[in-house]
């Protein structure tokens, strides 16, 4: 199977699976708001976001080493699963004291503890699994990996919505029981999977862990202070502003996390081991792969802010109450910028990780932690949750600016800059025509600012003829054609289409 085929089967598993998590997940999402007041749903989502802090940290960099490592060596693990198991426990149960005094000296209620110590249950199956899904992927092995976040979503989905549904008022407690089990769905999935591995070693050797948390020590730290940084907003707005406010900044920065999907597929899950793999190659191969990779999410995030922006009301309104959540929609558009950056930002970042630049990184998440919280105590008493939004979309330039410094200058062409240009005007002008067309539903809206920005990213030549042959290969258009990947040059960008 050649390069180009291997990958756009890769991303037509990852993306399926993607795809059914984001609609159980958003459905989820929905029902919360629909069948929670603002303040009860902001709670849940403060919940959540100690659930992914604590995520991240007994993650502590062990899955994007374990990845890049099994990628670098072609697929042999060395005891590194039972390594990352032991390592990922020990941080849990080191983590969980701490939180647990923290959620007390916030002075929140029995209910709102109650749902994080739950989710802080789950966030333990779930570093398990990724341990294992780690070795997976570096594998570029994706199907048991795809299988078991789906699993892990709808089991979630289908439980929480049945709470929400059944019970007259639920406790945050039962919700957070439906993640539980969805992690507890998804990590046995995943440990089943090893029994087709039978190379792997499972010898505890605790010198080992430490040499491997050692090495981790600059991508944890990273993903620790990374996180920090995008959730500090939400526990800032609940100290600082009524309920009513964080559950209106939840409403808006939940759209905002779904429409991470496409970085998710792409970035995360496709395009990381396999940057791993050429980084200890020729560096015109990563090159070309990051500046089609650029102007292939430059070109989806424009269209996903043009819609962000243009109907944000009609998105909250349909999505939400828009009697309850109205003021979310300034929010969203204020985020909307960000999540463009954010799509650029991934693909850069996860290029440097690949090519051991942790380190780097580590100093410019640091510097936009303290950055980040100053910007927030100066926008949040003013601006509530326009305030905190407005931070993000902030932080989310300077760090690419940030990560365009530090990035070696042969890995970055100028094709990626024009293309940013001219995804820029076709979503202006698409802009102004549904604005003069006085649309104002979604159906109407939708279709034709994306016939028009697509018009637009054509005539502007954004995406080359070479490029829409990429993407109508990878989506099966040319089934019967065999692919044929040259050393370097043309053909080699279509490995990300």
């Amino acid at each position: 199977m050649t390069s180009l085929r291997r990958t756009a089967q890769n991303i037509l598993i990852v993306g399926t699976s993607q795809l059914a998590i984001w609609v159980a997940t958003f459905a989820f999402t929905v029902v919360q708001a629909r069948h929670l007041e603002p303040s009860r749903f902001g709670q849940l989502s403060l919940a959540l976001a100690y659930a992914a802090f604590l995520t991240i940290f007994v993650d502590f960099g062990t899955t994007t080493l374990v990845s890049r490592t099994v990628a670098q060596r072609g697929g042999r693990e060395d005891g590194l699963v039972a390594t990352t198991l032991l390592i990922r426990t020990a941080l849990w149960l080191a983590a969980l004291p701490v939180l647990m005094l923290a959620t007390i000296f916030l002075g929140y209620d029995d209910d709102l503890r109650g749902a994080i110590v739950v989710l802080a249950v789950a966030a333990l199956f779930v570093a398990w699994g990724g341990a294992i899904a780690a070795y997976l992927q570096g594998r570029e092995e994706f199907s048991l990996l795809s299988l078991s976040s789906v699993a892990y979503r709808i089991v979630a989905a289908v439980v929480g919505v049945a709470i929400l549904v059944l019970l007259p008022r639920p406790s945050l407690f039962l919700i957070s029981l439906a993640f539980l089990i969805g992690a507890t769905v998804c990590a046995g999935i995943l440990i089943a999977a090893l029994r087709r591995h039978s190379e792997i070693r499972w010898a505890l050797a605790p010198r080992r862990a430490l040499d491997l948390l050692r090495t981790a020590l600059p991508i944890g730290a990273y993903g620790v202070v990374g996180t920090f940084y995008f959730n500090v907003d939400l526990v800032m707005l609940e100290g600082m502003a009524p309920a009513e406010n964080v559950g209106w900044y939840a409403a808006a920065y939940r759209l905002f996390n779904a429409a991470t999907i496409l970085e998710s597929i792409v970035v995360t899950r496709v395009l990381y081991p396999m940057y791993s793999r050429m980084s200890v190659g020729p560096r015109a191969e990563l090159r070309m792969v990051i500046a089609k990779a650029l102007s292939l999410l430059t070109i989806v995030g424009g269209a996903v802010v043009l819609i962000f922006v243009l109907c944000a009301d009609q998105i909250v309104g349909i999505l939400y109450s828009a009697d309850a959540y109205s003021p979310a929609t300034s929010a969203l558009r204020l985020l909307a910028p960000g999540l463009f950056l954010l799509y650029l930002n991934s693909v850069i970042g996860y290029a440097l990780f690949a090519l051991g630049r942790e380190k780097h990184l580590l100093a410019m998440a640091t510097a936009f932690a303290f950055l980040n919280v100053g910007a927030n105590l100066i926008a949040i008493p003013r601006f509530a949750q326009d305030g905190a939004a407005a931070v993000t979309t902030l932080t989310e330039l300077g760090l690419l600016m940030w990560t365009i410094r530090i990035t070696p200058r042969d890995l970055l062409t100028g094709e990626s800059v024009r293309t940013v240009a001219k995804a820029a005007v076709a979503a202006v002008a698409a802009g102004l025509m549904v604005l003069l067309s006085g649309a104002t539903t979604l159906a109407s809206m939708v279709p034709l600012a994306l016939l028009v920005y697509g018009v637009g990213v054509v005539a502007l030549r954004a995406i080359g003829p070479t490029d829409l042959h990429a993407i109508a290969t990878l989506i099966g258009a040319r089934r019967g054609q065999r692919a044929v990947i040259e050393p370097v040059g043309q053909p080699v960008h279509e490995e990300v289409g």
